[in-house]
């Protein structure tokens, strides 16, 4: 998996591992890995990083932690298209997706007008928090 990455993003990542192996053994423990997250941005809670560790078999070395930051930033990636599509639908550019605006965009998907009870039914199926529209996050999380 690590010749998905550039040249730049394999230093990174080596520079970051080596900073946070604060003992120089090759591996990362919990504690290190969740710095080098913080490091990169991202947030993971204790019992996540426990969880991480432990599946590698209770520490992470190098080509672990390449293969861990390869998948959280492929995560990024997904979520980044998203919040695209999601702007790209939200016409009026006031962080929702509106009735009307889901219409649309599934007309032109679809090639034809959806009727009043299809629209309804998507609306209800992706409005998590029940008003009425689709947020961003409400976006996110139907299609994750």
């Amino acid at each position: 998996m690590a010749e998905l990455l550039e040249e730049s993003q394999m230093q990174e990542l080596s520079k970051v591992f080596r900073t946070f192996d604060l003992q120089n053994k090759g591996t990362l423990d919990t504690r290190e890995l969740g710095a080098c997250f913080r490091c990169f941005g991202y947030v993971a809670t204790e019992a996540d990083l426990a969880d991480l560790v432990n599946e590698v078999g209770g520490t992470v070395d190098f080509a672990q932690f390449v293969h861990i930051m390869q998948k959280k930033m492929k995560d990024c990636d997904a979520i980044a298209e998203m919040t695209a599509a999601f702007k790209a639908m939200d016409s009026d550019g006031d962080l929702h997706i509106s009735k009307s605006e889901l219409k649309h965009v599934f007309s032109m998907l679809m090639g034809f007008e959806p009727t009043a009870v299809e629209v309804d039914e998507l609306l209800r199926e992706a409005d998590v928090d029940g008003d009425g529209r689709i947020s961003q996050l409400d976006f996110v999380n139907v299609l994750s």
